[in-house]
Parts: structure tokens; C-alpha cells; sequence
């Protein structure tokens, strides 16, 4: 009797051994099936980015063929100010940039500072096509008595007797380049490099 259970109990644990064994063969093949997709999902990975990298270095290698220059990239040539700073001409009033130019410890941009201060010849060529008309702009008054011209109150220069709104760009008619030159990097550079440090400090 006894040896008969332990017949019975040694074909049930082979039924099992060999249950585990033909499951474990299917997870293996499984496993192995999915690895294998996986490395052909990894080979062609590898195989594009060979292709790129050779189709990147041969880029570089090329050279324009002898004689024929190379495709000019394209330039912005024209910059307008105005797009970031909009309208700045308030600020370009004589008496602003002189604060602006003492605080920064510089000489002050007024009109003698690239003009010159005798009157006379800065204004050369106008009083040789107007004459005496033009010596009454300055010298005469309402009255007609002659006088020698003084600024006004408020006024920086005498020069603002004429050029009453005593601005830069009106006066000038000028683009801004005419004063701030130089590439809009260059430019830009001072207030670049304070943003900079600015940020790497936080």
C-alpha cells in the first residue's frame, strides 16, 4: 500500500517537474523572442544615425566647386530700432542726456560738442544764402533793436532759440545709427553682460 502511494506521489511531482519545465521553456522563448526584436529595434537605430552622422560629416567636407562661390547666406541688413525701443524721441532731449552723461561721468553730448562752438561757421553756408534775413533770425528783436542772443530760461544752450525742441533726432533727422554704432550686439554688449550677470547671481 505504501509503495503504491509513493508511486502515485512520484508520478504526480514528474506530471508537475515536467508542467514547470515546459512552462519555463515557453517564458524563455518568450523572453528570448522579445529581446531579439529589441535589438533589431536597436540595430536600426544605430544603422540611421551612422547614416546621419555620415551624411553630417560629408556635409561639412564639401566645398563649392572651383570657380563658383558659395551661396550667400542670408543677412538682415536693415534693423529698426524702434521695434524693441519704440518711440524714443522723448528721451533724446538735450537736457536728459546731459543728467544721463553726468551720471555715467562723461563729457556732455550738447550741440558744441560736435559742433563746434563759433556759431557763425556752423551756420556758414545758411547765412551766405539768406544774408542779412539770417542775422535778424538771431540778433534782431521784435522791435528791431539788435541784440546779442541769450538762452531762454530752462534752455540748455542758445542754440535753442532756433532749434526750440532741442532733440536729437528731430533736429537731426537721423537714424540711430548715426550715434549708436557699431553691431546691435556690440551695442547691446553693456546691458547684455549686467542681464547675465543678473541672472547667473540668482
Amino acid at each position: 500500500m505504501a509503495s503504491k502511494v509513493t508511486g502515485i506521489i512520484i508520478a504526480v511531482l514528474a506530471i508537475a517537474l515536467v508542467g514547470t519545465l515546459i512552462y519555463v521553456g515557453n517564458v524563455s522563448t518568450t523572453y528570448t523572442q522579445q529581446i531579439q526584436k529589441k535589438d533589431k529595434q536597436i540595430a536600426s537605430l544605430e544603422a540611421e544615425l551612422n547614416k546621419l552622422k555620415a551624411e553630417l560629416a560629408s556635409a561639412k567636407e564639401e566645398k563649392p566647386p572651383v570657380g563658383e562661390a558659395p551661396a550667400p547666406t542670408k543677412v538682415v541688413t536693415e534693423i529698426n530700432c524702434a521695434d524693441c525701443h519704440g518711440d524714443v524721441s522723448t528721451f533724446h532731449q538735450i537736457a536728459k542726456l546731459m543728467k544721463v552723461d553726468e551720471a555715467k561721468g562723461v563729457e556732455p553730448r550738447i550741440c558744441t560738442t560736435c559742433h563746434g562752438e563759433k556759431i557763425h561757421k556752423i551756420h556758414e553756408k545758411k547765412i551766405e544764402d539768406l544774408g542779412v534775413t539770417m542775422c535778424q533770425t538771431c540778433h534782431m528783436t521784435k522791435e528791431g533793436d539788435f541784440r546779442v542772443p541769450e538762452k531762454r530760461p530752462g534752455d540748455v544752450l542758445v542754440c535753442q532759440l532756433c532749434h526750440f525742441d532741442g532733440n536729437y533726432i528731430k533736429i537731426h533727422k537721423a537714424k540711430c545709427e548715426r550715434c549708436h554704432y557699431g553691431k546691435p550686439n556690440e551695442i547691446h554688449k553693456p546691458i547684455l553682460e549686467k542681464r547675465y550677470e543678473e541672472i547667473t547671481s540668482l
